[in-house]
């Protein structure tokens, strides 16, 4: 009887260590999300009273699935559209990866390399390749930022080239100043670099963010699989993972969402500027991308779980950082206590998505409200995290 009683002891023991561990009771956490998510933006919003633009996350793990908001568009819920800017990355690293994985490209050779069966290299022998240092740069080199490419989105062009951009964004200088509906092509922004010979210095010296990486990776995507970066990424991945309310604008003239939607807006000198209907044309690979809270919560927890097409030791090579990288692996941050995933930034919208495998939690968050100052920014990401920290802790995990 004895020994009896002790074993039942234990099987109680190992119960309740089970359901403390592994919360599966299903408790409505709505009210505190949402209280910690209305705290967080009452505090960050005070800094620019007169914003407009809101906040919206939503949360699937084991527990359930939650969805709260603030100030957001009126009936916002998990299928609203938004420009996911750079999360667009983890997309083409995945393509990228997707073509590794079939023999099709090797992630070590070099971009001037000869593809796989051809006489062709990954990027074409003329004017609009001739980027610094190309003999030097490896694929792998592009997807984690350690190529050293000049970014053409966050760097100005120096103000020492001959040109009438110079000292400017090149991509914000033509919409503004030349045709709001230009039609950019990689073959341009490649050209951009190779003509003006930029570069931040030889490849493999230092982690150095940089959307030019992605421009060049979208490029070798429809030099290696015969189509167009956009069409790939839709045959590939989001048709064969049921993404169906995310796709990738790549016309000049396609430049609003589809419904429902958020409306972004930048906040200028205390004015704030509806910025949700965009030409995304140059950002091919890079930014485009439209998606939505569902659609990206599906994406990274499959992609991370391995069952987005790519196989885990694809992923698993996807997920390792080096160690001067900042947390950067192929396509894929790290963000420690909340998992694998992904940020992006443009006018008008924040994004963060994290996944994370040991507890089946996955986050997606959005904000309406982009600053046009670094310091204010840096602030409201940083706020973000850590609410969705305490979020996390908040479903017990």
């Amino acid at each position: 009887m004895k020994t009896k009683g002790i074993l039942i002891v234990a099987m109680l023991l190992l119960v309740w260590s089970c359901k403390k561990n592994n919360p599966a009771d299903h408790t409505d956490y709505t009210q505190q999300l949402q209280y910690a998510l209305d705290t967080t933006w009452a505090s960050f919003v005070s800094q620019v009273p007169q914003a407009s633009g809101g906040l919206g996350v939503y949360i699937v793990c084991p527990q359930g699935s939650y969805f709260v908001s603030k100030n957001l568009d009126e009936g916002a819920g998990p299928d609203a559209h938004f420009r996911a800017a750079s999360l667009t990355k983890t997309l083409t690293a995945t393509a990228i990866m997707l073509l590794d994985q079939d023999g099709k490209l090797r992630i070590d050779d070099t971009i001037s390399h000869l593809m796989p069966g051809t006489s062709q290299p990954y990027l074409p022998d003329d004017s609009c390749y001739q980027i610094p240092y190309k003999d030097l740069i490896t694929i792998r080199q592009l997807l984690d930022h350690r190529a050293n490419v000049f970014d053409q989105v966050n760097s100005v062009v120096p103000a020492t080239v001959d040109a009438w951009y110079a000292g400017q964004v090149y991509s914000l200088a033509v919409i503004t100043q030349v045709d709001r509906y230009h039609q950019f092509s990689l073959d341009e922004l490649g050209y951009l670099i190779s003509h003006h010979q930029l570069t931040y210095g030889p490849p493999g010296t230092e982690y150095h963010y940089s959307n030019g990486n992605y421009t060049l990776l979208a490029k070798i995507i429809e030099r290696v699989s015969g189509k167009s970066c956009q069409d790939f990424i839709h045959d590939e991945i989001l048709t064969k993972n049921d993404l169906s309310e995310t796709y990738i604008p790549y016309l000049g003239t396609d430049t609003t969402l589809a419904a429902p939607f958020l409306h972004g807006y930048l906040y200028l000198n205390d004015f704030n500027i509806d910025v949700t209907n965009f030409n995304m044309s140059w950002a091919m690979g890079e930014g485009n991308m439209v998606s939505n809270f569902r659609d990206l919560a599906e994406f990274f927890s499959r992609l991370i779980s391995g069952k987005s097409g790519l196989n885990m030791q694809q992923v698993s090579r996807m997920t390792e950082c080096p160690i001067s990288n900042e947390s950067y692996g192929l396509g894929i941050e790290y963000f420690e206590g909340l998992g694998y995933g992904h940020t992006g930034s443009h006018l008008g919208y924040l994004t963060i998505a994290a996944y994370d495998p040991e507890t089946d939690w996955m986050v997606v968050s959005e904000s309406t409200l982009y600053p046009n100052d670094h310091t204010l920014n840096m602030a409201e990401a940083k706020a973000i995290m850590a609410m969705l920290h305490k979020m996390k802790q908040t479903v017990g995990y």
